[in-house]
């Protein structure tokens, strides 16, 4: 089961116990969820459709509890290989009515309602209470919010249906430290986060706590594996560097040994370059505690520049 889906059923799962929470909630799915549907005597139906039964039953429980009217459920099955489409809906053009304008959907006033109407395309008024905001926002996400799997990347998404939402979105976010980004794709605006501890805290905005816990640890994990990895990656790249100042020393003494011969070096000289001939894989701080007496690693560092520096004179008097 991926991560998005997990957290999607822990959000479907948490039931607010005051009303005005629940109302702000049922606003966030019926902007994507919910239509108007003029039927053929006039009368008028709030349908809201998903393709997930246990959002469906979640709505159908707000709506239950906070407007106690009569709610119809069904479900139908799409030719598709989405499978099944799930409605709850609200009939009675008084009850319809004051369903969407208690969520914050006005009304259209002077003009004839179409058959259907998205409630995605009417003027919405957003919650300003930041618990409703937050049950607002569980329900936007619940709809049409994605989330990728913190294992491979981190992302967390909410698709929004127009810029004012958007913003409105961004600008609560932003009271939680987090710093969301907006922008239009294939016709949606989506607002998303890609930094890990602003993810993290969308999560506690949303109260998805098992989904923050599962997060932490994940990151826990991958950070702790990055560490590793970059620490491995250091070790590896000061190996290749040893090894390739030690391949141009041995170079060099090879070239001194053959031209002129080690015994023409100075004693701590010839001790180092005997020592570095025997040890082509030691450090500098290795060849420093084999010398007799031991010494320092900027002493080692000395005496082998100083036998490439010979070497390179002796180059330059061949090639003369």
């Amino acid at each position: 089961m991926s991560f998005a889906k997990d957290l999607k059923e822990e959000l479907a799962e948490k039931l607010s116990g005051a009303r005005h929470c629940r109302v702000a909630e049922l606003a966030g799915m019926m902007v994507y969820g919910g239509s108007v549907v003029t039927e053929e005597d006039g009368s008028r139906l709030l349908v809201f459709s998903t393709e997930k039964e246990i959002i469906a039953k979640k709505c159908f429980t707000f709506l239950k509890k906070s407007f106690n009217m009569r709610i119809g459920a069904g479900e139908t099955t799409v030719e598709s290989r989405r499978g099944k489409t799930y409605t709850v809906s609200v009939s009675g053009d008084s009850d319809v009515r004051r369903c969407t304008e208690e969520m914050g959907f006005v009304w259209p006033e002077g003009r004839d309602l179409q058959a259907t109407e998205a409630l995605s395309d009417w003027t919405l008024t957003m919650p300003e209470e930041t618990c409703c905001a937050r049950s607002f926002t569980r329900g936007l996400f619940l709809m049409r919010g994605t989330m990728n799997d913190p294992e491979k990347s981190y992302h967390f998404e909410v698709a929004v249906p127009s810029e004012t939402v958007g913003r409105w979105l961004a600008g609560f976010l932003q009271q939680f430290d987090c710093e969301p980004r907006m922008r239009e794709r294939r016709g949606s605006i989506v607002v998303y986060l890609k930094d890990a501890e602003q993810i993290a805290d969308a999560l506690t905005v949303m109260d998805a706590v098992g989904a923050r816990l599962r997060f932490e640890e994940v990151r826990v994990v991958r950070n702790k594996r990055g560490e590793v990895q970059r620490m491995v990656n250091c070790e590896i790249s000061n190996l290749a560097k040893t090894t390739q100042a030690a391949g141009r020393q041995i170079e060099a003494i090879e070239l001194i040994e053959r031209v002129a011969g080690l015994h023409t070096l100075p004693d701590e000289l010839r001790k180092m370059a005997k020592l570095r001939l025997e040890n082509p894989e030691y450090s500098l701080q290795e060849l420093g505690d084999c010398s007799t007496p031991p010494v320092g690693r900027s002493c080692v560092n000395h005496r082998l520049q100083k036998l490439c520096e010979i070497a390179e004179g002796l180059r330059l008097k061949e090639g003369g």
